[in-house]
């Protein structure tokens, strides 16, 4: 038996997230996933599990609903080369792949919420969606916040730095953490079409990243240029990279000035239950003073042990965005407007 075309440690992955996603009792949603996202990910772990006469049609398929993707050219390739006793590994230009490939294994179990969203505030004026990017998955996650709960009603495959995160400087290459809103579009971004045909500011630096001495600007969501279906899972100077056509989309889930995206280093996952008594404790322990909109009244935001969680709530006629220290909630670190 002729190996695989991935590394062992991708095998491993592999096998560890589809256990992880099966405990859960339920299958896999994919009702999320644009066709060649959804192809892709099929081809890869047929791949994985030796089923290449699976896999080249799933690559297949990839290739026809996407022609520019690079990675679903590739799959292909290496299926029919294995299947056919031809393969005979793989070389240092193939590493982009193999990362990209990694990327696209991960699951999330339908109906799990993500812990760094700990209340969304119905109440508010911040538009009808809400965007968690991870990226330690290379992803982006669009929430529906207008009901009891967040519903994901889409996911997209992500570059981030080429640094990776967390963005202290300005050239860095390292992609922030934190909240920020959506603040506009900008048409042909570049002139020689390399961010695509459109991008989306963020309001980074926030009033924390000013307060923490964070520089840097022209913090994106922004395409790829049209010869390429994705960049590389590290590729970009600190924006978030998408595919042109996750580009259009994404954009019809965006409020301008209101929709906001929560940008974490690692997202944490739970069952809804789960979700709901441990949101409950922690905005519990918060006992935000009067004037914040309770526990209920406010979104609320987990980023990571290390950084404030942060609010946003309505004050009379104003929107605001705090910063709390954990362990110390009576009052916030700071307070902006929005």
């Amino acid at each position: 038996m002729h190996l695989l075309p991935f590394t062992r440690p991708l095998q491993v992955v592999l096998v560890a997230l589809l256990a992880w996603a099966g405990s859960s009792g339920n299958s896999i949603a994919e009702t999320t996933l644009a066709p060649p996202d959804l192809h892709l990910k099929a081809a890869i772990e047929k791949t994985l599990r030796n089923q290449q006469e699976k896999a080249i049609p799933a690559a297949r398929a990839a290739r026809e609903a996407e022609p520019q993707s690079r990675l679903a050219h590739w799959l292909e390739a290496q299926a029919i080369l294995v299947q056919s006793g031809q393969f005979k590994g793989l070389s240092k230009n193939d590493q982009d792949l193999l990362k990209e490939s990694e990327a696209r294994l991960h699951r999330v179990p339908p109906g799990y919420l993500p812990r760094n969203i700990l209340s969304f505030g119905r109440q508010l004026d911040i538009g009808r969606y809400l965007l968690l990017a991870d990226l330690s998955v290379s992803r982006i996650y669009v929430f529906d916040i207008s009901g009891s709960q967040p519903q994901m009603v889409r996911e997209m495959y992500s570059s981030v730095g080429l640094a990776g995160a967390v963005k202290l400087r300005e050239g860095d290459r390292r992609t922030p953490i934190g909240v920020y809103r959506l603040l506009k579009e900008i048409k042909n971004p570049r002139a020689d079409g390399f961010l695509g045909d459109l991008a989306i500011t963020l309001d980074y630096p926030n009033a924390e990243d000013r307060r923490a001495k964070r520089t840097g600007s022209g913090i994106w969501i922004h395409g790829v240029p049209h010869e390429v279906h994705v960049r590389p899972p590290r590729s970009s100077d600190g924006c978030l990279a998408v595919s042109n056509a996750d580009m259009l989309a994404l954009r019809e889930y965006v409020d301008f000035a209101k929709t906001h995206i929560v940008i974490v280093p690692q997202a944490q996952w739970l069952s809804q239950e789960t979700w709901a008594e441990e949101s409950r404790k922690m905005l519990s322990a918060m006992d935000f003073p009067k004037g914040f909109g309770g526990n209920t009244g406010q979104a609320v935001f987990y980023i990571s042990k290390d950084r404030p969680i942060v609010s946003i709530a309505r004050q009379e006629n104003r929107i605001t965005r705090a910063y709390w220290a954990h362990g110390q909630r009576r009052s916030p670190l700071l307070i902006e407007e929005l």
